[in-house]
């Protein structure tokens, strides 16, 4: 047990464990050794139950079956103050792995997020999406294993991709990936985020060489990346064209083809984000603070030059009958966003162009528009909004229900770029 600064009442910690529907820690407390729990951006999230069983409970009626569903939550109480509670729901976890070992009986019991239905990580499948934007593609393939989407990002159009053989999880994070978004399965919701507006969400804390009982740090360049080369094939003259993202002193080429001069860009920032994670990294370890969460944002300070805003990479809970200590990895949020060889040109080109009159091509979209004009892809929804009168009576003359706000335009259109 262990006493809070000023406090009378005692601090507990304790779980709950739904199993397979079921409320079971008060008969399986006495035999669970650790708890542990991992909270990630870049993998799935997982949970280990380390088990002794001396009356070999687990190896006969208790023996657990892949796809058994844990439900788990740490509870709080007295921790920050007198009466306080605090229950954190960990999510919702599917057995994929135990062994054990005797005598005595030990053993784990390791669940990882994911559906039920776990063909979405194990059963490969082969389709060709074509005119779809990247939040469709996810509805549609949430919807397959009865998930609850949670879009966070900027609608992005995919003119065309292809799954191969990959499973619908492999090939959805990829896709992810590629544009520079985060992917993961939490609580029955498939969540989607985008990197850079996380990474311009305040810190929820401020931590201090006084709230931590170790910590490491690294920085490296081996592996990061100052620009990206992409290319694309220009739809006016067939021929392939190469944007440069960044500048070129570390230039990562991707090998993969975009669709637009706005599509490369878009490529080229997520590869960049991507790799440059592992630029600049902390490691801390620090008593139980349930707030610290993946994909929220610290501020560092009073570690010197290591000071700084940093992205939660991983949140590792481990639980023993004597203790409760986090492990968090940071990775250092950089001060100024990727510089593109073209905010200048694209700042002039605004200003010289308000007010212009554009006649749609083949192969235009607001998003690229919007990059073209403004030097700003995101800017496509003000383009919409000049012209959404416009915009939507040539999509339903085109047979269209509607334009999808501004996803569907037609060669011929006269817009006006505000």
């Amino acid at each position: 047990m262990e006493k809070g600064e000023n406090m009378s009442a005692t601090r507990k910690k304790s779980l709950s464990i739904v199993y397979n529907g079921v409320e079971a820690w008060k008969d399986l407390s006495p035999h669970i050794e650790q708890f542990s729990y991992t909270d990630a951006v870049d993998e799935s999230d997982k949970i280990t139950l380390s088990v002794i069983d001396r009356d070999l409970k687990w190896a006969g009626a208790w023996i657990p079956k892949k796809g058994d569903v844990i439900m788990p939550a740490i509870i709080l109480e007295n921790w920050n103050y007198e009466n306080e509670k605090m229950t954190f729901n960990c999510g919702s976890f599917v057995v994929d792995d135990f062994s054990f070992s005797a005598p005595p009986l030990t053993g784990s019991i390791n669940g990882v997020s994911a559906p039920v239905n776990t063909n979405f990580k194990e059963s490969g499948n082969s389709r060709t999406w074509e005119a779809a934007t990247i939040q469709v593609i996810a509805a549609e393939l949430a919807g397959k294993y009865g998930l609850e989407i949670v879009y966070d990002a900027d609608e992005i159009p995919v003119a065309k991709t292809e799954q191969n053989e990959r499973t619908d999880s492999e090939f959805l994070k990829a896709l992810c990936e590629k544009y520079g978004l985060g992917l993961k399965v939490y609580a029955n919701r498939l969540v989607i985020w985008d990197y850079r507006q996380y990474y311009s969400k305040p810190a929820i804390m401020t931590l201090t060489p006084s709230m931590v009982s170790n910590w490491g740090y690294r920085s490296t360049m081996q592996g990061t990346y100052t620009g990206a080369k992409v290319s694309y094939t220009d739809p006016g003259t067939k021929k392939s064209v190469s944007v440069v993202i960044g500048s070129e002193e570390r230039l990562y080429k991707t090998t993969q083809k975009a669709d637009s001069e706005a599509d490369a860009r878009r490529i080229g920032e997520g590869a960049i984000l991507k790799a440059n994670r592992k630029e600049t990294t902390m490691q801390i370890q620090l008593p139980p603070k349930l707030s610290l969460v993946a994909t929220e944002n610290v501020e560092i300070s009073g570690f010197g030059k290591m000071d700084g805003k940093y992205f939660i990479q991983k949140v590792s809970h481990q639980i023993k009958k004597n203790g409760y200590n986090m492990q968090v990895s940071l990775s250092r949020i950089p001060e100024s966003g990727i510089q593109t060889n073209t905010e200048q040109n694209a700042e002039t080109a605004k200003n010289e162009r308000h007010g212009e009159t554009y006649i749609i091509k083949k192969g235009d979209t607001l998003w690229n528009l919007a990059q073209q004009y403004y030097g700003d892809p995101t800017k496509c929804t003000a383009i919409y909004e000049a012209n959404k009168e416009e915009i939507e009576r040539a999509a339903k003359k085109n047979g269209k229900s509607g334009s999808n706000g501004g996803y569907w335009i037609f060669p011929g259109q006269s817009i006006k770029i505000p």
